[in-house]
């Protein structure tokens, strides 16, 4: 990825995106999103245009933001239950489709073999 374009994430960002990152407090503080490594990244980085070519940059951009996040197994629970678009949690929506396909099978399996998962 070319400079000029790396520093496209990382300049400041538009109301829009401000705004849908925007989300009340619980008196808890308990919010998993609060504590998010992306919390101040523009959110556009997350949602790929698509699945081959720059795309593929920019979502490996996003997972190496989501390496460094502290509460990236919250987000990627929250993406999984549901059926969120983009990258969350480290994972694309096919990743997390994937994993879904998977642990179905393997919870038929182990009903079918007698075992309860």
């Amino acid at each position: 990825m070319h400079a000029r374009e790396k520093e496209r994430w990382r300049g400041p960002m538009s109301e829009t995106s401000q705004g849908l990152l925007q989300r009340p407090r619980n008196a808890a503080d308990t919010d998993w999103r609060n504590y998010a490594a992306c919390r101040n990244v523009d959110p556009d980085l997350f949602f790929p245009l698509g699945t081959s070519g720059a795309s593929l940059l920019q979502v490996d951009e996003a997972k190496q933001i989501c390496r460094t996040c502290p509460v990236c197994g919250p987000c990627l629970r929250w993406a999984s239950d549901i059926g969120a678009a983009g990258v969350w949690g480290g994972t694309t929506e096919e990743e997390r489709r994937k994993r879904r396909r998977r642990a179905s099978r393997d919870a038929s399996s182990a009903v079918n073999q007698g075992r309860f998962p």
